[in-house]
This record gives structure tokens, sequence and C-alpha cells, in this order.
């Protein structure tokens, strides 16, 4: 993939208890990890169906990059409000609602194709829906952090990194081979997926601590929290080095999510099956799996702002291959070594944004980091549908090259990011 996973970035978590059990043996754990496994793997399984169903619906490009900016939009509405709401209330009750949400969303679209009566309004809306509820997500990601003990962590994000690629990997395969047998599988899937995933958060037990911000104890969240909706914001407007690595991202994502509906529709000129389309798409997760072992050796040999430079151009090579070479193993090679840039980029944002803010601040701090990485997406995402629809697939990917290009541009003139240190280094120094 050729943009950061905004559900990706890891919080860390507050210590822990001080004798825990292992992984393995953590019930919570396991119950939130493999619900993450399962609303996932239905996530990406619809999400390569949406823009095709449409496209055979209407047969226009641009209606179909409509879903994606719909989606979007709703998704950066929604997330500073969420972000708040994670910082005040029970996480586990919030996850509840999103995902039964998620559930009967996906489930409608399915009955209504077999009802005869799926209209292109039905599945907008549904994109909204979907959107509005993603930022709930970082509730499930919030609650692991606090009922895993601190020596744990690094082996939890390690499994969650492998546990996003692999869904990414299986997804859309998945959800093409599906979608070739009925266009209504895949979203019966989703829905299906939904259901498991809401039952492992009704199974949990968790103490009060692990779904509150604040411990359990009260005070500021069950009032208004301390600094409010823009708490998150400020935080990362106020640092240099979060700053340009916020803003560097949002280019990236703003040119890098258009990247597959200009694929999809070039697969769809080139009469390409949809199950090839879906291992075009999955190469970014086989990238991502490849990556996330050369994660911890890039890491030491470079600073966290050229961690980030060497992804953006990483992102922009990629992009520039696959604009001039249009075959779809050429494609997939690219989205492989692009997605290998990924897992590192994800380390250097947990480490330079999440890593010392404190629990009662995280869904603030979490939600401005996804806004900022969501922000640029719909107007990208639009302006490729639009390009689809009166240029060829080559020259919306040429466009997308030179929008990436500037986001390698621009982390490389940040003499704070260029300078940036690891916090041990700091406080070593």
């Amino acid at each position: 993939m050729d943009a950061i996973p905004v559900e990706a970035a890891p919080i860390v978590s507050a210590p822990a208890p001080a004798a825990p059990v292992s992984l393995r043996r953590n019930r919570d754990f396991n119950l939130l990890w493999g619900g993450s496994v399962a609303a996932m793997l239905g996530l990406t399984t619809a999400d390569i169906a949406y823009p095709l169903v449409i496209l055979a619906m209407t047969g226009s490009p641009l209606k179909a990059g409509l879903f994606a900016t719909v989606q979007l939009i709703a998704s950066v509405l929604a997330t500073l409000p969420v972000g708040h709401l994670m910082d005040r209330h029970d996480r586990r009750r919030l996850l509840l609602v999103s995902e039964s949400v998620r559930t009967v969303a996906a489930g409608g679209v399915a009955v209504a194709y077999f009802a005869g009566a799926l209209s292109l309004w039905q599945l907008l809306a549904t994109a909204a829906v979907l959107g509005g509820i993603q930022p709930f997500a970082a509730a499930r990601t919030l609650m692991i952090r606090q009922v895993v003990a601190a020596e744990q962590v690094p082996d939890a994000l390690t499994r969650e990194q492998l546990r996003n690629h692999a869904c990414e990997l299986a997804g859309p395969p998945l959800g093409g081979a599906l979608f070739a047998a009925s266009r209504a599988l895949p979203f019966l899937f989703a829905a299906l997926s939904g259901v498991l995933s809401l039952l492992t958060v009704l199974f949990l037990r968790l103490p009060e601590s692990a779904a509150r911000a604040d411990g359990g104890h009260g005070g500021a969240a069950e009032g208004k929290p301390e600094g409010g909706v823009l708490l998150g914001i400020k935080t990362i407007l106020r640092d240099p080095v979060m700053r340009a690595t916020a803003l560097s991202l949002c280019l990236v994502n703003m040119a890098g999510y258009p990247i597959f509906l200009s694929l999809i529709v070039r697969l769809d000129q080139q009469h390409a099956a949809s199950g090839t389309t879906g291992l075009v798409v999955a190469a970014t997760a086989v990238g991502g799996l490849l990556g996330t072992p050369l994660a911890k050796p890039l890491l030491r040999a470079l600073r966290p702002g050229w961690v980030l430079i060497v992804a953006c151009m990483m992102f922009a090579l990629t992009n520039f291959g696959m604009t001039f070479v249009a075959n779809p193993w050429a494609d997939a090679a690219f989205l492989a070594a692009s997605g290998a840039a990924i897992p590192s980029a994800v380390v250097m944002v947990n480490v330079l944004i999440l890593q010392a803010v404190p629990d009662e601040q995280r869904g603030r701090t979490a939600a401005a980091l996804e806004m900022f990485l969501l922000v640029g997406i719909p107007a990208g995402t639009l302006a490729a549908s639009a390009a689809l629809q009166w240029f060829s697939p080559t020259a919306t990917l040429l466009g997308l090259s030179l929008v990436m290009s500037l986001a390698v541009l621009y982390a490389v003139s940040q003499r704070a990011l260029r300078a940036a240190q690891w916090p041990e280094a700091r406080q070593a120094g």
C-alpha cells in the first residue's frame, strides 16, 4: 500500500500488573486480538468489492470513487469527536456500538442485493456510516495496550503488525473471489465477520481500569477532559518534528490511497479477472509482512526523520514504476516494495508522536494523528476519480506520483525532522 494505514499506528500502554500471564494465556488480549482479526478481515474483503460493484452497476469510475470519498469525509468529520468520546467513556461499550453498526451496514448491502433493490444511494449511505464509525476501531487498540504488561508491548505490537498485513493479504483476493461468485458474497462475509468481532467484545471481562481512560477512578474522564477536543491537534502542531511527520504523511496518503482505485480501473479496462485484481491489491500486504522483520535493523541504522524520508522516497519511486509499467504482476511487485516500507514508518510514528502521551490523552492524540492522515485523502480520491473519468489511468497515476514527490521534498526540507533523534538518544545526551 502506498499510504500509511490510519488504523495501524500503535499506542504504547501504561504499565500492566507486576506478574503478567503470557500473551498466549491472556484471555482478554486474545479476545481483543481475535476480534481485530475478524473485523479487519471483513473490512478488507468488502473494501475491494464496493468499487467493483459500483463499476458493475454504473460503469463510472467517478461514481466508484465517490464511495471512498464519502467514506473518508465521514471519517475525517468523526475523528476528533470520537477521540474525545474515547477519553470520556467506557471504550468497550463504544466498541460494541460501532461493531453493531458496521455489521448491520454490511448486512444491509447483502440483503438489498439479494432482493434486487441495491442502489448507488444505499452504497453511498453505507460509505458514510462506515466512515463515521471507523475511528472507533482505536478503542480496541487502546484496550489492548492496557491489558498487557509493559514488557509485553513489543511482542503485542509485532503481532498487531503481522495481523494487519495478514488480513490485508487475505482480504482483497478473498473479496475478489467472492465477488466473482456473487456480488453480494463479500458483503455477507463482512457482516458475518462483524458478528464474530462483536461476540469477542461481548465476552470480554475487562477491569474498569482497562476500559476507561482514567483508570476507572472518575475525574476528568467523567466531565470534560483536560485540554478539550483539540488537545491532540495542539500537541502535534506545537512540536516541529511531530508537525513535519503528520504533514508529510498527509501528503503521502493524499496520493497513496487513490493509487488503488486507479489500478482497479486500469485492470478493469484490461479485462483482468476480479481475482487477479484482488491479488494485485494484496501485494502491499506481502511487502508489509516482509518489511516487518526489516524494521528493527532499519530503525537502528537511521534517525527517525530519515526513516520517514526513505519511506516516502520508496512510495514515490514505486508509484512512478506503476505509472510507466502497465502490467498486473509489475504492479504487484511495486506495491510489495512500497508495502515493505510501511512497518518502519509505523514504528517511527508510534515512537515520536504517541509514546509519551498519557492514557487520558491518547484517544484525542490518536484521533488528531488519524485526522492528519485522513484529511487529504478525500480530495485526492475525488480528484483521482475525476481524472479517471476523463483521462487514462496512466495519466492519473502520473499525477499521483508527482504529489507523492511533493511529500518527499517537504520531508527533506524540514531541518527539525532531519535532525530528530530517538527518545533514548535524547535522554542519553
